[in-house]
């Protein structure tokens, strides 16, 4: 469908015509450039969306593990302090055993956030962890590896030691602080990471519209390119196949359609019959009023002739003033004879051609299949003699042919009435 957009400003009326499938030429290539040019752009933006996301997301999951890292370390220490708490308050070996799988514990796990943070190339908090595993390792770990073999008053100064070195209280402190950091930043590249998405969907949505959009305008236009070529052809083969002054069927074309016929019936061994037909003075007649008023008169006598045959018969200009009928399913011997007397009688009445009357006659030769042949060249062949018979015999009558070895017989004879006399007068 057409539309129309109209524009502020414009006045009343007058349009924006948009209806690019109807364009062509360098219109039409412009427009599909253009609507290319927007579909790669939206599609490789929405790559460029996707490798964004994808990234936020790599980032947020590192985020998550340094979060988890931190939360690790942070039950580590409180764990390091209720195995203490628990031995000097109690002094059950249990919680010493704690207290020191609590250390091991916390140094595993520093470790493993230095090697995270190394990996994903996070300088926030490293240089902590960094001093956080070597106090562990200088200084924690062998001193609670001893622990097992020591009282309850060497522990105790053990844990004055470790009390004076500090580190623990103030490491929890910026561990909290430095967690809260990471899960902004792992909070905001979740964010980002949806508006990626979305920005990632809406443009693939684009690029499929735009896509859509040049598929659809391309198919209608080689549609209508297709049937504008089918449209053409098929003028160009009835115009190859028809006569271009009266429309009818051309000699090639009945032709073709004699012989479908006569290849249709044979096994059925049925009757067809054609009607090779002369016009009688239709030279004098084109000669005194000039070839217009003759190609006027042909169009009127096809005109008549076309109004007295039947429904599945077909009517053909050969050339000139000569006229063929295929008369299929001839049920009745008689049929032919009488279809010959409609032409010639419809051929009675004067023909206006311009301010003029004229008048003109039928020679008719009838060639029925099988009885005058077979074959569709003998048949024609039969029929043309019979209409010269009808020449020779005056005009403006019909003969049949023979079959072959037989003595010629003259055809039917007109009624009196059908005899129709030139009258230079009325020309």
């Amino acid at each position: 469908m057409k539309r129309d957009f109209h524009l502020p400003g414009l006045p009343q009326g007058a349009a924006l015509s948009f209806s690019p499938w109807t364009w062509s030429g360098r219109k039409l290539a412009f427009f599909l450039f253009f609507l290319t040019g927007l579909t790669v752009l939206s599609y490789g933006g929405a790559l460029l969306e996707v490798f964004s996301w994808l990234d936020d997301e790599r980032q947020a999951r590192s985020f998550s593990r340094v979060v988890r890292g931190i939360d690790r370390i942070g039950s580590d220490i409180g764990q390091i302090r209720l195995g203490r708490s628990g031995y000097l308050v109690s002094g059950q070996r249990a919680y010493l055993v704690a207290y020191t799988s609590g250390i091991e514990t916390l140094f595993r796990d520093t470790e493993r956030i230095r090697g995270l943070l190394l990996q994903s190339g996070k300088i926030s908090g490293r240089a902590v962890f960094d001093a956080l595993a070597t106090h562990e390792s200088s200084f924690l770990l062998p001193l609670a590896r001893t622990l097992e073999e020591r009282g309850l008053m060497e522990t105790r100064v053990h844990f004055r030691k470790i009390d004076q070195a500090g580190g623990l209280g103030e490491t929890s402190r910026y561990l909290a602080e430095l967690r809260s950091r990471y899960q902004k930043m792992g909070d905001s590249r979740k964010a980002k990471a949806r508006l990626h998405l979305l920005a990632t969907s809406g443009l693939f949505g684009m690029s499929f519209v735009l896509f859509s959009v040049f598929l659809g305008v391309t198919a209608t236009r080689i549609t209508k390119d297709i049937s504008s070529v089918n449209r053409l052809v098929s003028h160009l083969y009835h115009d190859a196949r028809h006569d271009p002054l009266t429309g009818l069927p051309n000699r090639a074309a009945i032709l073709d359609a004699l012989e479908a016929c006569l290849s249709g019936v044979f096994p059925e061994n049925g009757r067809v019959a054609i009607l090779y037909i002369d016009l009688d003075r239709f030279k004098e007649v084109n000669d005194r009023l000039g070839h217009e008023q003759g190609d006027l008169a042909l169009r009127l006598v096809s005109e008549r002739f076309l109004g007295v045959i039947r429904e599945n018969d077909t009517l053909a200009r050969l050339g000139g003033d000569e006229f063929l009928l295929l008369l299929r399913s001839v049920g009745q011997e008689k049929t032919p004879e009488r279809i010959a007397e409609r032409l010639i009688r419809v051929m009675g009445e004067p023909f206006r051609l311009g301010e003029t009357e004229a008048r003109m006659g039928a020679s008719i030769g009838i060639a029925v299949f099988p009885e005058h042949g077979v074959e569709a060249s003998v048949l024609l062949k039969q029929a043309d003699e019979a209409m010269y018979r009808s020449k020779t015999a005056g005009g403006n009558t019909y003969r049949l042919s023979f079959a072959t070895g037989e003595p010629e017989e003259g055809g039917g004879s007109p009624d009196p009435d059908m005899s129709v006399a030139f009258r230079p007068d009325k020309v």
